[in-house]
């Protein structure tokens, strides 16, 4: 039986544009900071068991429980509290989420989806391990079904498709429910719907194709009925079609799509189950353009004014949040002193964030897309910043961090 009680959400990537890996500058600075602390922890310790004239009643033995060595050292290690500096960078995006009812959902498929689909092969080799030893009249639930969620055709959403596990087995059933873009992205290079690449992309982006991919994929195009029906022909690589202004249910889980600000056409998720809400939010600009006039300023803010709308109260929001004002506006760079504006990029300010999470009464906030320009030391301040709005609002704000695993 499941411990999930509605929905179990994991971050796998929370990068934007690009993958990163702490330089060695970073690394030092974070060993330093633990290396403090532990230090810290010690000499408390031993002056507890000073005497009046600061000098050690004790023995090395006495101290670590034991003769010295490796063993009696990770105990006496694992005695103090062991606190951990934050942990920032990794893969580009990908989210998943657990059900209740035992579907398996990821949100894009970034770098990160390779280790999402690791466990998620792994999960269901265990159940199916523990499924085998019961009699045969019990269901196998869901069996080998993913769903997956796209919001946009960017490569840093889509470029971790041909790495993940899931795409290998024949006896996996992958459905895909995105927009037309981001279904054409991934079959244009892999032909994983339509079972045709051009000769011309073929080996051009990756050496794998749908021959080399024997699992079996679904997709289902997202796009808006009213202004934009489906064909009354058959579509190359859709398999069905999904009206943007109508909820998606698997089991007790709704998923209610909508459009959000972006140079691609880009999808947000509002997901609910037993009265919990998840927002799932990325790659959307707050535009901040001068005429007010303009139509990408205007369908902004009704992009904006939307994603308000199905965000009031919901328990958790993760959303894009890749630049200061002052770096989106071209006065500061990211991790540079030389700006450049980033109008019109595809990304939201971290003060519009938390403006909007404020206004919506979101209990949890989780900023991500970050850049890959921003270091370390500059991303543990504005945890602290976001920490200090947090005590000050009542709301919970902080950056998005990979292996984050959060229950609803």
């Amino acid at each position: 039986m499941s411990d999930i009680e509605n929905l179990r959400i994991h971050f796998y990537g929370v990068q934007g544009s690009g993958s990163i890996y702490p330089s060695f500058q970073e690394r030092r600075a974070y060993q330093a900071l633990t290396d403090q602390d532990l230090l810290k922890q010690v000499f408390e310790d031993l002056q507890k068991r000073a005497g009046p004239d600061g000098r050690l009643n004790t023995t090395i033995e006495e101290l670590l429980g034991g003769p010295f060595n490796k063993a009696t050292l990770a105990a006496y290690r694992n005695r103090l509290e062991r606190s951990q500096a934050r942990i920032y960078g990794g893969w580009t995006t990908c989210i998943r989420i657990e059900t209740a009812d035992q579907y398996d959902i990821v949100l894009d498929c970034g770098t990160g989806f390779r280790l999402c689909a690791k466990d998620i092969m792994h999960k269901w080799g265990t159940e199916e391990q523990a499924q085998s030893s019961l009699p045969s009249k019990h269901p196998s639930g869901t069996g080998r079904h993913l769903y997956i969620f796209g919001s946009h055709s960017h490569f840093d959403h889509t470029e971790g498709f041909d790495q993940a596990a899931v795409c290998f087995d024949p006896r996996n059933h992958i459905h895909v429910y995105a927009n037309r873009q981001y279904l054409q992205a991934l079959d244009q290079i892999l032909g994983i719907f339509s079972h045709q690449v051009d000769y011309r992309l073929k080996g051009v982006q990756t050496p794998l194709s749908y021959e080399l991919m024997p699992a079996q994929f679904h997709s289902c195009e997202i796009r808006d009925f009213q202004t934009d029906p489906p064909p009354d022909t058959p579509d190359k690589f859709v398999d069905q079609y999904q009206d943007l202004g109508h909820p998606i249910h698997l089991g007790e889980t709704i998923l209610q799509p909508f459009e959000v600000f972006h140079p691609s056409p880009c999808l947000a998720y509002r997901i609910e189950r037993g009265g919990k809400v998840f927002i799932f939010c990325t790659d959307h600009e707050l535009r901040r353009g001068k005429e007010s006039d303009h139509p990408l300023q205007i369908a902004s803010l009704e992009a904006e004014e939307r994603l308000c709308q199905h965000s009031m109260d919901a328990d958790i929001l993760y959303r894009d949040g890749q630049f200061l004002r002052i770096e989106y506006d071209g006065d500061l760079g990211v991790g540079s002193p030389h700006g450049v504006s980033r109008l019109d990029w595809g990304h939201s300010c971290i003060e519009d964030v938390l403006d909007m999470a404020t206004r919506c009464r979101i209990k949890q906030t989780y900023i991500g897309h970050h850049d890959p320009n921003r270091d370390w030391s500059e991303r543990n301040w504005l945890d602290e910043t976001l920490q200090r709005k947090s005590k000050q609002t009542g709301l919970n704000f902080e950056l998005a961090r990979a292996e984050t695993v959060i229950d609803l």
